[in-house]
């Protein structure tokens, strides 16, 4: 049998040399390798076969660059090319799309990162439902920020395991599955085994909001997405995501979205 020549032996069981080097070859030896790397091939890539999580990545003009499989289908879009140069504004209701936009201010302005917040994003069936949230800017090689990216996970198994959240867990879940039926604070408390007051307090601390207010939102969330998405006249968008009638719909969804439902339906349309 012959000897194997030096193109098909195997690898010797030796140290890298990379460890005896330097810390600035090292560096250097990294930044070649990363030079090499296509485009096609980076480390983004990996979220697509990461169940639950999802990923993006925007330029400082907040434009999409690049977003995972599982953020497409949450916005209906078939391919990677369909993301590219939208922004939070061209993909959600503007009372959420402001919210994501006045974080990255933040990180633009501090450089500092949102570590594992909580913020309302549609689930794959349209609900509004809660995900943890970590944003890091993205730096260029001269260190200047020229963009953020992040990671997005349902709080269900995440947040709802940590104090103080899942001191309001079963409160949230009711809201969130419950929001198309009328709800007091003094039931929900019953959920929670807190006391009214002591809900109330915890969801200020919490999530900024009352539990009243919560609900609201979510109804007005959830009738963005029925503008958005259905052809139902506005009288049964109201009765159907909770609300007493039209008028009250109205006087909601004008303070958190800054439109009334008709016109924020006519800004949607060809979107």
């Amino acid at each position: 049998m012959p000897k194997p020549t030096s193109r098909t032996a195997k690898p010797r069981a030796t140290p890298s040399p990379l460890r005896s080097a330097s810390l600035k070859q090292r560096l250097a030896q990294r930044e070649a390798w990363l030079r090499q790397i296509a485009p096609t091939s980076l480390f983004h890539v990996l979220f697509d076969h990461l169940p639950g999580l999802h990923f993006f990545a925007k330029n400082r003009r907040g434009e999409t660059m690049f977003s995972s499989n599982s953020v497409r289908k949450l916005y209906g879009l078939r391919n990677e090319a369909d993301v590219i140069g939208l922004t939070d504004f061209d993909l959600n209701p503007p009372v959420m799309a402001k919210g994501y936009v006045d974080d990255d201010e933040r990180i633009y302005r501090t450089g500092e990162p949102v570590l594992r917040g909580v913020e309302l994003w549609w689930d794959a069936r349209g609900v509004p439902d809660w995900y943890q949230v970590t944003k890091l800017p993205i730096r260029s090689r001269r260190g200047s920020i020229i963009g953020i990216m992040g990671v997005l996970q349902r709080y269900e198994g995440t947040i709802r395991l940590a104090m103080p959240w899942r001191e309001i867990d079963a409160a949230v879940r009711y809201l969130r599955e419950h929001f198309r039926s009328p709800v007091n604070v003094a039931d929900l408390a019953k959920h929670t085994g807190l006391s009214p007051r002591q809900l109330e307090r915890k969801f200020h601390a919490i999530l900024g909001v009352s539990p009243q207010e919560f609900l609201i939102k979510t109804r007005v969330l959830a009738a963005c997405h029925a503008l958005r998405h259905a052809d139902a006249s506005l009288a049964d968008i109201a009765t159907d995501c909770g609300f007493y009638d039209q008028s009250s719909f109205t006087e909601h969804f004008r303070r958190y979205v800054g439109q009334t439902p008709r016109e924020f339906r006519r800004s949607m349309v060809g979107s």
